[in-house]
């Protein structure tokens, strides 16, 4: 037979395997009874946990509105909950079967009557094909539950009670004291009320570990929102304290994530919102381009970021190990960003400009502000080459090569930078010349095959010394590798300087030099055995024969 509609049905046979559709962990099973408490109204909610040798048997009471009907209690998927409860939170109707397979007695009386009611389920009666014996007992009003929890320490017990009432919205007294409790956006530096819930803006990066949702103490880890400023560092997040939201759903039972769904969409659209409202309300703000005019789409009024950029450095071939103080400066009409040169050229050009009227004008190129009136207007260098003559031959390096290619190291008799510097907005440009005494040219894989690559055309001048140029060429060129097969950064660090130093000196200086530089690092090396009150000479012949002699200091 094929029928025409079909409609989804609950089996009863579900019953019977809700020990395996339930097996929660404490911290789920209190979770659950505290939020059936909150639910019912209650005032107070009290634990008692008490360990032995087999575990810890724990009693949760409250002063909540009761439960009339011993049968909803155990009814799979009927919460009993009153429509206004319903509307605002969707609850499951399986909070008490968290308890499933756990040895459970439950007392209870409701507003309505005189009397109320226990009930004890074995650790087998919970599948339905048993009946539970209910009797009538005087108690006051409220409900309490009891369990047993094998194999759980009292220290442990102890833990998992403060950290699940941390952020709970009622007083709780566990063992006869009150469990500390926080709010969970104490901390944050904005608060906005969205659809009966609460965003907070916090400073800093979320962390996987931290919770970012609260529901009544029910904590989730979910991203929501973050926003990052170009400059500076500093990074915003949300979370969100959950109110009465109808339209934000958990998915059952436990409730550790978010229903995809249109009211989450919003949500994370008003935690991004939220976050750009908290930076606007500051002073000044270092957002990029993108998220400015993001926010601005929201309806979030917020100024240009501040006209303010680090002073220009070059470029060192290892990123990370550029040491250098970061200084900002305003980007008035005379600041001039600089592109983001290789190593080769801007090493070469910051070296020429060291002492030029126009270096502490140079700032930081950031292509996430671009789009902003204030950067765009600001002024440009560019197109930066350097003109190297050696008697009738010429080169060329720049940013895409030298040509023709420096075979060899030059003792160039001239080598000029020329560059450019314009404004996009008026399209001007102006050539600039100065004279410059060295150049680079670096092979394609320079960064990671040691000093062998690299090209030097120099004029000789008294402040171009071998220690100078050696740093020149480990800004350059020096990159260690983190293959874990390759030596320590230190050790690929001072090899590298080691052949620096000698080419440096070779080139500056000449071969015999460049021998006594090695000479140099490898007996710097030894000092250490060497005594600290005696001279020592050391003397090598042709036939490598070594001749070492030590008189006193000073002679």
């Amino acid at each position: 037979m094929i029928h025409t509609t079909i409609r989804p049905t609950v089996s009863p046979q579900t019953i019977t395997k809700v020990t395996r559709l339930f097996n929660g962990t404490i911290e789920d099973i209190l979770n659950e009874l505290l939020q059936n408490s909150r639910r019912a109204g209650a005032s107070w909610i009290g634990i008692v946990h008490e360990t032995n040798d087999l575990g810890t048997s724990i009693m949760v009471s409250d002063n909540g509105s009761g439960v009339a009907d011993p049968a909803q209690m155990l009814a799979l998927g009927d919460s009993g909950w009153g429509a206004d409860i319903a509307e605002a939170e969707d609850p499951a109707g399986m909070g008490v079967f968290s308890l499933a397979g756990k040895e459970t007695t439950i007392t209870s009386r409701s507003a309505d009557f005189d009397k109320g009611w226990t009930a004890s389920i074995p650790e087998d009666g919970w599948t339905g094909e048993q009946d539970i014996a209910v009797r009538a007992i005087d108690v006051e009003i409220g409900t309490t539950i009891r369990f047993f929890m094998p194999g759980l320490t009292a220290q442990c017990a102890a833990r998992i009670v403060k950290e699940v009432c941390k952020f709970y919205p009622i007083p709780v007294i566990a063992n006869g004291c009150e469990v500390p409790r926080e709010d969970f956006l104490a901390k944050a530096v904005h608060v906005a009320r969205w659809k009966g819930s609460w965003i907070g803006v916090f400073e800093g990066h979320e962390y996987h570990s931290e919770p970012t949702v609260n529901f009544h103490g029910l904590l989730l880890k979910r991203k929501l929102a973050g926003v990052s400023e170009t400059l500076g560092g500093k990074h915003y997040h949300a979370r969100l304290d959950i109110g009465a939201t109808p339209d934000l759903a958990l998915v059952l039972p436990a409730r550790k994530e978010f229903v995809q769904n249109d009211g989450l969409t919003a949500l994370l659209a008003a935690a991004r919102r939220t976050i750009f409202e908290a930076i606007a309300a500051k002073e000044t703000h270092r957002l990029c381009y993108d998220d400015w005019k993001a926010a601005c789409d929201l309806g979030v009024e917020m100024a240009e970021a501040e006209a303010v950029l680090p002073v220009w450095h070059p470029r060192v071939a290892e990123h990370d190990q550029l040491k250098v103080d970061y200084t900002e400066i305003p980007c008035g009409e005379n600041a001039i960003r600089v592109e983001e040169f290789e190593p080769a050229i801007g090493q070469a050009l910051g070296r020429a400009l060291r002492d030029d009227m126009c270096r502490h004008r140079l700032v930081e190129s950031h292509a996430e502000y671009s789009g902003y009136a204030w950067y765009d207007r600001l002024h440009q260098l560019g197109n930066v080459r350097f003109y190297i003559e050696k008697g009738e031959a010429r080169h060329i390096v720049a940013e895409n090569g030298s040509f023709p290619s420096l075979g060899e190291h030059i003792v160039a008799d001239r080598v000029e930078l020329r560059y450019c510097i314009y404004h996009q907005l008026t399209e001007y440009e102006k050539e600039h010349c100065r004279e410059a005494d060295v150049a680079f040219s670096v092979n394609e894989d320079g960064w990671y095959s040691g000093v062998e690559q690299i090209r030097i055309a120099f004029v000789p001048n008294d402040t171009l010394v071998p220690e100078v140029l050696a740093e020149l060429i480990e800004d350059v060129c020096f990159c260690a590798s983190d293959d874990s097969e390759a030596d320590s950064w230190e050790t690929q660090h001072e090899h590298f300087m080691r052949d620096a130093r000698e080419l440096a000196a070779e080139v500056l200086l000449g071969e015999e030099e460049a021998i006594a530089s090695r000479i140099r690092d490898t007996v710097g090396g030894i000092l250490w055995v060497l005594p600290k009150d005696r001279s020592v000479t050391i003397t090598i012949n042709p036939a490598k024969e070594i001749a070492v002699t030590f008189s006193q200091a000073g002679e």
